[in-house]
């Protein structure tokens, strides 16, 4: 670790994976590991068949980049778009997405969040052939 008050240095091997509640993607906090405040950055790892919950944000605007295994399928407000290794997609929060791996590859992919919001409670999910709001449990 380095001097917290000017910057944060931490090695990637340092920073766990973990898998989400009931398996699936895995993801490393960067943002967490760095004490970052201001924003949210996760490393995800999507084996194959596996994508995230439809949803959309309160707060968060997120952008996504495809460090490896494309091409991949992003659905957005019902659109299927292709992403290539290296692309970048930006997401308001309002806009419906989620990442689904429908090949025999692990994908790998940056995501950044700002502002960092409530956490996950400011993801709100949505049921994919509706759009309706999927209530917490």
């Amino acid at each position: 670790m380095s001097d917290e008050s000017r910057y944060t240095h931490v090695p990637g091997a340092d920073i766990p994976a973990k898998e989400r509640r009931g398996g699936g993607a895995s993801s490393q906090d960067v943002s967490g590991a760095l004490g970052a405040e201001e924003m949210t950055v996760r490393v995800w790892e999507y084996g194959p068949g596996h994508e995230m919950a439809y949803h959309r944000h309160r707060t968060q605007e997120e952008v996504y980049r495809l460090l490896s295994g494309g091409p991949q399928e992003v659905q957005i407000d019902g659109e299927h778009v292709t992403v290539d290794d290296g692309d970048w997609l930006r997401l308001p929060k309002d806009t419906p997405r989620r990442i689904r791996n429908r090949t025999d590859r692990t994908a790998v992919w940056l995501t950044l969040g700002a502002p960092r919001g409530e956490g996950i409670m400011d993801g709100i999910r949505l049921d994919p052939d509706t759009g309706e709001e999927i209530p917490r449990a």
